[in-house]
């Protein structure tokens, strides 16, 4: 389970944030998107 966290800290971390902007600005969809794809790049 660490290592996991430790493999994946900063894409999670991304991915909150992410959300939580999503929740204070209103959904953006566009920006979601570009986002999650450069998480997997």
């Amino acid at each position: 389970m660490k290592e996991f966290f430790k493999k994946y800290k900063k894409p999670i971390l991304i991915t909150s944030t992410i959300i939580i902007l999503n929740v204070v600005y209103g959904f953006d969809a566009r920006f979601t998107v570009i986002n999650i794809v450069w998480l997997f790049v």
